[in-house]
């Protein structure tokens, strides 16, 4: 009998490294499986602008960059951690070189597929620049971003 516990206590482990490996994915994969990879704007019928900015989520070279346009400014970053949470969100850390600034920021999907941010701060002062879906500026909502292509 103690046999037959140690041989499934082994299987059980056995299993369990099984679902741990297939857990771990890429942050490519993790954003490509959660439907981010793609260019993102408020309106996808106006060029790129400060207010309405080009915000592309792209794969080179097996891993995930977040590249910006707002008109003349331009800018692509290292997304350093890319996480599905259990509430459907995406948590991801990106390093903004151009910035001098390492940000943690969520999306939050809507039924017709759009996305909006949920939160995003600094993660070296914890200055939020967004929280609960509003801007902390002026308590104005998130904007919704529709995939453009």
């Amino acid at each position: 009998m103690r046999v037959f516990h140690r041989c499934a206590g082994l299987a059980f482990l056995a299993v369990l490294a099984a679902c741990e490996i297939s857990l771990a994915q890429t942050n490519a994969e993790t954003a490509s499986q959660w439907g981010l990879l793609g260019t993102w704007k408020i309106d996808c019928s106006k060029p790129a602008s400060r207010n309405d900015g080009d915000l592309q989520y792209v794969v080179e070279g097996g891993k995930l960059v977040h590249k910006r346009e707002f008109g003349d400014v331009r800018d692509s970053s290292s997304v350093m951690s890319a996480i599905a949470k259990p509430d459907g969100s995406l948590e991801l850390v990106v390093n903004f070189v151009s910035l001098s600034q390492t940000r943690q920021y969520a999306f939050m999907k809507g039924g017709d597929g759009r996305i909006q941010t949920t939160f995003n701060r600094n993660i070296d002062t914890d200055e939020f620049t967004i929280k609960n879906r509003k801007f902390t500026a002026n308590d104005n909502p998130t904007p919704w971003l529709t995939r453009c292509r």
